[in-house]
């Protein structure tokens, strides 16, 4: 127990020893948890038996940022969360208690923010900044056209100008226009129009100043032109210290801020073009991350941005802080194996890297990138699935469909709603990518002359709302195989549904899949540019289309509406996941297993509790009916005839509250500390700004979502009919709910992979989508439950797991199973890393209900077994969790098994000989993990 995380040569990618994490523990970095809050839980994360911490980004942010994906400076570390000092000090503590640090890192993209100073110096500068290249703007690449677009406005910058919501402001350091709170620098150039635009008469110094901006525009290579305007600041800088200066620069500013037409000169004559939102939707001059345009996107594969980038990263590697990286939205980038590749040697065979990546359907990790796996989605999915009775899904389907009217097929939703989205969000992206197969010349110009106008870029949009996949990774022309298959199927059912579109289908496919055949190097140098572009926005319209649209409007059963899962699935059958987990050990045991994250968009308790609803359909159904009817007077109509909610929104409403709900016996605390109809209303918000069912634009209709807002609190005040009938069934749903989380937990600790404990989640995580999962955890209540369990289980350990089980709802159950799981990591570590997973047969009248499998390393085995529907079962036997009698379901164990066998939960020792009982693996609690002694 406690043994030190380990460098060993285990299977990977890579085949090059890796760094083993044994398990993390993320935490959320921000202002309100910093690093002094860490290094006071750092006994209390020993203790539990963490190996390694999982930060969230730490590097310099935009003030406040609650996350830290808008990083304005990879190179220091964010002065709300700490500094260096403190970083390394805790370092020191870790080294001491074995335990290492997996960072997050984002190299996709940086805030679009005055204290970015790179950006800064673009947008001061232009193509004679030393950072033009650093951001995929127009600067700095042929794919966009016109200056950088600036969309800060609140409206048309006339009606800006004339509120006063555009100003010029001086601070200390450069001239800066500001809008909305955020600064934007002035160029050079435009210094002097603002110098003399007071009546009075400059001083000389101001005189000697405009000589100098007038000879700075001679120069035209970045190094002197920088360090030629760094001198020139210094020097207004000083000048400001001189009363007659200062009163002289005020007066000028206060000339430019009154004069609207002086103000619109200045704005339009800069490096970037101010604009408001709604424009940034059919027009955009650089990459932004999705279409969040505070988010601008680096330049990762010039290598001189990929050095900087990297820099202090590099530097904590080579020291010791950091042991490994989790990069996130490796999609976005221009190429990730280049990438990926690159930080293999930046960083070395030793780091443990991980990738933030979406698995769409059979969709695999390609096996030639160099890491150690996924950082958790995919078997987030699989679990998912493997808990949900795919018997249901008919009952399911069916009653969705006629509840909304609507039967349309989901793959033709998704289709609708990617569609819906490139048009009305991504329309700059979609002229970009026309316009640059245009400008890379990849068809002769007779056949462009015959397409009408507009059919080759809806083309482009089509292939891209038709791509089953975040995007592909080819990275030389002509694609391999399997993916030049792939985009050849994606053509042809275009063509089945768009045969109008077939002259500017067929000009795409000679230019990415047959031209390439020739060999004509040149051509698919440019083919390949086009086709890496095409590629880095199909992400994004799958994410925003599907995870961040579709998610919110589909809500049949929204227990897999999350993020690496799907609402096309419906549960998954023991063989099948016993063979992912096969695949899964064979390419990728260090992968993270995880279960929750700061994207899913609800808690794994609430994912685990609405699976349970799945075993009782005709229940849950029925009972959905009754609360309709009972609800129906809750409703509020402005003309008698449209309802609020409609029944899609109702349904929505009713799976939500029913998964996040406190635990029974926790309702003392709704109220207060958990705060449950304040955040389930802010909730509900998001998830109508997400749908964009009843928007305009980005803003919600407010007669609607005033409705929602009303109907949800006349449902939370308990004084109508609905109440009590709710929580007699919540409780029920509850407690069902705990044996899958249960399950949940362990699958997550025994199968191949990283286990991953997301912030508070060693107790009962019954959050909802960001910013509820990020708000504060109660430390305090889970270090005092380490310390009382731990007197317990040395006190009574007899009654230990009788006494947990007993007072399940308050999470201690789930807390000490998570403690124990952890230290037995801790203790075989090679084995969990290396050790082959195993299916095991299940035998007897209720095998259907049962997933077991085995780990082995030699002589070393662990025997895991877990119920599955445990709720039907219950109702077939109408017996409650404690009394269900398993009967003759057995497990059959393999003829070189061990026949001598210890409880890990419990201690309880059993022999065999080549079968074991289920009963027997449920002694501590409806879960089993078993460890031979022999």
């Amino acid at each position: 127990m406690g043994s030190k995380p380990t460098l060993n040569a285990y299977p990977n990618p890579s085949a090059q020893p890796m760094y083993n994490p044994i398990s993390t523990y993320r935490l959320q970095f921000h202002k309100d948890f910093t690093f002094q809050q860490l290094d006071t839980l750092l006994p209390y994360l020993q203790k539990l038996g963490v190996s390694t911490i999982y930060a969230s980004p730490i590097f310099a942010a935009v003030p406040a940022s609650s996350h830290g994906y808008d990083g304005v400076d990879p190179n220091r570390i964010n002065p709300e969360i700490g500094t260096e000092e403190e970083l390394r000090a805790i370092n020191r503590q870790l080294q001491l208690a074995n335990m290492g640090w997996l960072q997050d890192i984002v190299p996709n993209h940086m805030a679009y923010y005055f204290t970015n100073q790179w950006l800064m110096d673009v947008l001061e500068k232009g193509p004679l900044s030393r950072f033009a290249s650093f951001f995929d703007t127009s600067l700095a690449s042929s794919f966009f056209h016109g200056r950088v677009l600036a969309p800060f406005l609140a409206e048309p910058i006339d009606e800006a100008l004339a509120k006063g919501h555009l100003t010029l402001h001086y601070d200390q350091t450069r001239f800066l226009l500001d809008v909305s709170g955020n600064r934007l620098p002035l160029k050079p150039g435009s210094y002097a129009t603002v110098l003399q635009a007071d009546a009075a008469e400059p001083s000389d110094a101001i005189q000697q100043l405009l000589i100098q901006l007038d000879q700075l525009r001679h120069l035209d290579e970045p190094e002197a032109y920088g360090i030629e305007w760094a001198e020139f600041r210094l020097q207004l800088a000083a000048l400001m210290h001189t009363d007659q200066t200062e009163t002289y620069i005020e007066d000028c500013l206060n000339a430019v801020n009154q004069n609207p037409a002086l103000l619109h000169h200045l704005a339009d004559e800069q490096h970037y073009r101010f604009c408001t939102e709604a424009e940034t939707r059919q027009e955009m001059t650089y990459r932004r991350f999705f279409t969040i345009n505070g988010l601008i996107c680096l330049n990762m594969d010039d290598e001189t941005v990929f050095q900087q980038l990297h820099y202090l990263t590099k530097t904590f590697i080579d020291d010791g802080v950091f042991q490994g990286l989790r990069i996130d939205h490796i999609d976005g980038l221009f190429d990730p194996k280049r990438y990926l590749d690159r930080l293999r040697a930046l960083t070395g065979d030793e780091t443990y890297i991980v990738v933030e990546k979406i698995l769409q359907g059979n969709e695999a990790l390609p096996t030639d990138w160099p890491v150690q796996g996924t950082s958790g989605y995919d078997f987030l999915a699989l679990v998912n699935n493997l808990l949900t009775n795919s018997q249901a899904e008919p009952a399911f389907r069916n009653f969705y469909h006629k509840l909304i009217g609507s039967d349309t097929p989901l793959p033709e939703r998704i289709r609708d709603r990617k569609a819906y989205f490139l048009a009305q969000y991504m329309g700059g992206e979609l002229n970009n990518l026309y316009h640059y197969f245009l400008d890379l010349n990849l068809a002769d110009e007779a056949a462009l002359a015959e397409l009408t106008a507009g059919e080759l870029k809806l083309a482009i949009g089509e292939l891209l709302i038709e791509c089953p996949v975040y995007r592909y990774y080819g990275n030389q022309l002509p694609l391999p195989a399997n993916e030049s298959d792939s985009i050849r199927q994606m053509l042809k059912a275009i063509r089945e549904t768009k045969p109008e579109l077939e002259s500017a289908l067929a000009m795409l496919e000679e230019a990415l899949l047959t031209r390439p055949m020739e060999g004509d190097s040149d051509y698919n140098h440019r083919a390949l540019r086009f086709y890496h572009r095409l590629m880095q926005f199909s992400g994004p319209l799958m994410a925003k289309g599907v995870e961040d649209t579709l998610l919110y409007t589909y809500n049949c059963f929204i227990g897999h509406n999350e993020v690496g899962d799907s609402p096309e699935r419906f549960g998954l059958s023991v063989d099948a996941f016993h063979e992912a987990m096969q695949y899964r050990q064979t390419h990728w045991p260090l992968a993270q297993n995880a279960t929750a994250t700061h994207d899913t968009k609800r808690g794994e308790d609430v994912r685990a509790r609405l699976n349970v609803l799945t075993d009782l359909a005709d229940e849950w159904l029925a009972e959905v009916q009754h609360w309709q009817q009972l609800n129906a007077s809750l409703k509020q109509s402005a003309d008698d005839q449209t309802y609020v909610p409609d029944a899609n929104d109702e349904y929505l409403i009713y799976q939500n509250l029913l998964g996040a709900y406190p635990m029974p016996g926790e309702s003392n605390r709704v109220d207060d500390e958990d705060d449950f109809p304040n955040r389930f209303r802010l909730y509900l918000e998001k998830a109508l700004q997400e749908a964009k069912r009843h928007t305009t634009g980005w803003v919600v209709d407010d007669s609607y979502h005033e409705g929602v807002k009303v109907f949800t609190d006349r449902l939370l005040e308990r004084s109508g009919a609905f109440w009590p009938r709710f929580e007699s069934f919540h409780r029920q749903i509850a407690d069902f709910g705990i044996v899958n989380s249960l399950a949940q937990v362990l699958l997550k600790f025994t199968c191949p992979g990283v286990p991953d404990v997301y912030q508070g989640a060693e107790g009962w995580d019954l959050s909802l989508v960001d910013p509820d999962n990020r708000r504060p955890i109660d430390f305090a209540r889970r270090q005092m439950w380490l310390s009382d369990l731990l007197s317990l289980q040395e006190s009574d350990p007899e009654t230990h797991w009788s006494t947990l089980w007993q007072h399940r709802f308050d999470g201690r159950v789930k807390f000490w199973l998570t403690y124990l799981l952890l230290h037995e990591r801790q203790s075989n570590t090679t084995l969990f890393a290396e050790g082959e997973y195993v299916p095991l047969l299940v035998d007897g009248m209720y095998r259907d209900h049962v997933l077991a499998f085995a780990r082995r390393l030699g002589a070393q085995w662990y025997i895991i077994t877990i119920p599955l529907h445990f709720a039907q079962l219950c109702r077939q036997q109408k017996q409650d969790a404690q009394r269900i009698d398993w009967h003759d379901t057995s497990i059959r164990l393999p003829v070189d098994a061990p026949t001598k066998w210890v409880n890990c939960l419990d201690g309880t020792l059993s022999s065999t000989t080549d079968r074991m009982l289920v009963q027997a693996t449920f002694t501590a609690l409806p879960v089993g993990i078993l460890r031979n002694t022999d």
